[in-house]
Formats: C-alpha cells, structure tokens, sequence
C-alpha cells in the first residue's frame, strides 16, 4: 500500500535528521555551469542535461547532481583540504525516458576524510537505513572494487599504450567486450587508407577523403570512429596483446556472484597467472566482513566487472537495488581522482553516496 501524504512528510523528517547527524547540510545553486558536467560527469549524465544560456552567452544546465557542484565549492572554500562532511537533499534534474525530470535524491559526501574506510562504511550505513526508512529491509547490494582491476591491469602483460584504453572501458560491458575481442583477434592493416599517426592529423585526412568521395560526415561511422579503430589497428600492429593477457582479463570481468566466494576465485586467478592482489583482497575481504556483522539481512553481490563509468573513481563502489521493484535505490564509492581534475593539487580522499528517494517513495510499502 503506498504512503499517505503525511508518512511521506514524516519520513522525510527522519531522513533529514539522519543526514544532518552525518554532516553539513549543503545545497548547490539549482543553475550550474554546464562545462563542469561535460567535462567530468560522462556522457551518461551529459546527454540529458537541462540547458539554458545566460545573457553573456554563458552555458547553463539545471542542476543533475550534487557531488561535483559540493565537490568543486569544496576546492575553492578549502586549499587546505580539511576533512569535510556534507549531506543533501533534494531536486536534480535530468531528461529520462520514463519519469519527470525532476525528481529528489539524498547523499553524503566524505572529502579529505582520515578514516576512509569509516566513511565507506557510512555512506553504506545510511543507504541501507533508509532503504529500511520506506519499507526496503532486504534490498541486493551490488559490490565492485575498482582497486582490484587497477592493481590487476598494472601486473599483466600488457604494452602500456593498452593500459588506458582498457582502463576507460572498465565499467561499460559492451565497450569492454568489443575492444577485448579486436585485442584477441586484431584485424590487419591490408587494405587500409596511409593515415597519420596522431589522432586529429588521422581525422582530418579522413574527413577530407570523405568530401572527396562525396559522402556526409554524419551519415554512418563518423571519422572519429573511423580515426580511432583505424589507430587501435596500427597500435595493435607495433604492439601486439598477448592471448594469455586478454583470456585473464576476460577471466576477472567474469567473476560474479556472493561476494566470499568471488574472494577466492579472484585468489587463484592471481596464483594462477603470478600477480599480488593481496593488499586489494584483504581490502575487500574486510568490508564483507563488516558488512555480515553490521547488516547480516543484505544479501551481498560481488562483481569484478562492476565500476561507475567514471575515471575518478578510485577504491570499492556499490549500488543497494530494491528486492520489490528491481530498481537501483542507492548507489556510491570512493572517487579519489575527482577532487585533483577540480584544481587540487594533490589526490583527496572523496567518498560519496546518493539516494534515490523519489524511487524509494513511489515503491515503498508499510
């Protein structure tokens, strides 16, 4: 049965107590800069930005999300980077297919925080409780640890020109599995156009060739696709990926499932191919651990091949889905890059958490 409208008012109440116990309720300018989330909130966010343009002719969106607004203000309000604890509540803004486009959220956000591991452990803490808060006592929770693919791809043998790019499809199946595919089984350079080597020099010769042979630069692959696969051919050429290399790889994304047993699988994956995981396994196995003591009721999932699509992202990541409806309710992890590509000069512990409370109301029972 849904909520009345005053259990509604009451467990909002609640839930704001409960963030203010945590930290500093904070809450951005609805109208951000947009640049900002261009440039660090990924296409995801990107695409379904409410714009505006202000009369300078600066670019505006309505505000998607509060961690990078908290995050950038925190740059430029601390250069001393002291430890910082913020939560919120309130609208974001974003298009989506199904739902208005305006819809509440909840967070907390850890910044410069001694004790990473405590604040993990909070942000975990708060989702689960207010999960519990609107009726959800056993919702699925969804573990990732973006250190342990790190530590992984920093090991195997891999050319280093390989390294980033299998780095940035980390956390997007598809883009993982098509580039891992073209590494397996590289495609010759027979037949192929003499383009350049840098990246621009290589598009602009195609988009010319392409005004030649009168084709439109926006009908089918775009000389972008075309530059980039055409490099990833070349690179491939001078430095060949072993097939060792690629069947580990798609050995680790595979591991899924309850979380202590991934633990061991990961183990003998590292045995069997000669790579130190340990400093990431015992990182993890001691998160599962508290998570059995402190909430015995969550079934716990671990997936190797779980990661916001996201580069800032740095150590474990998760997302708490709903047991009645399937939807995601929460979700966050440890960002320690974020801060540096906001103007830090230095990497800054960040960990972070939103909830989804229009979600949380709309399939809430009592």
């Amino acid at each position: 049965m849904p909520f009345t409208a005053s259990e509604l008012q009451q467990k909002r109440q609640i839930l704001e107590q409960n963030i203010k116990a945590r930290g500093e309720l904070t809450a951005p300018d609805i109208l951000q800069k947009s640049d900002l989330f261009f440039d660090l909130a990924g296409e995801d966010i990107g695409r379904r930005l409410l714009l505006t343009t202000g009369a300078d002719g600066t670019n505006y969106c309505l505000r998607p999300d509060f961690t990078l607004p908290i995050a950038a203000a925190y740059v430029q309000k601390h250069p001393q980077f002291d430890e910082k604890s913020y939560g919120y509540l309130g609208p974001v803004f974003r298009q989506r297919e199904n739902g208005p486009a305006e819809f509440d959220q909840a967070g907390l956000e850890f910044l410069a925080a001694q004790d990473e591991e405590a604040a993990f452990q909070q942000c975990l803490d708060f989702a689960i409780e207010t999960a519990a808060l609107y009726g959800e006592e056993k919702p699925r929770l969804h573990l990732g640890a973006v250190d342990l693919f790190e530590a992984l791809l920093d090991q195997i043998d891999l050319p280093d020109v390989w390294r980033p790019r299998v780095r940035d499809r980390f956390g997007h199946d598809a883009a993982m599995g098509r580039l891992l595919d073209r590494l397996f089984a590289p495609e010759g350079l027979q037949d192929q156009p003499d383009l350049p080597k840098d990246f621009e020099a290589a598009k602009a010769k195609i988009l010319a060739m392409m005004e030649e042979a009168g084709l439109s630069p926006y009908s089918g692959r775009s000389a972008d696709e075309i530059a980039e696969r055409y490099l990833e051919k070349r690179q491939l050429a001078d430095a060949p990926v072993p097939a060792a290399t690629v069947r580990t790889l798609r050995e680790f994304l595979s591991i899924t499932g309850r979380a202590h047993e991934q633990v061991f699988h990961i183990t003998a994956l590292a045995q069997k191919v000669g790579i130190n995981l340990d400093p990431q396994l015992e990182r993890l196995s001691a998160r599962l651990t508290q998570l059995k003591s402190d909430a015995p009721q969550i079934e716990v999932e671990f997936d190797a091949g779980f990661s916001p699509r996201l580069d800032y992202y740095t150590g474990h990541v998760f997302e708490l889905t709903s047991n009645l409806t399937g939807d995601v309710l929460a979700s966050g992890g440890q960002y320690d890059r974020l801060l540096q590509r906001l103007g830090a000069q230095k990497q800054v512990t960040a960990i972070g958490c939103a909830v989804w409370v229009d979600r949380l109301e709309q399939g809430g029972t009592r």
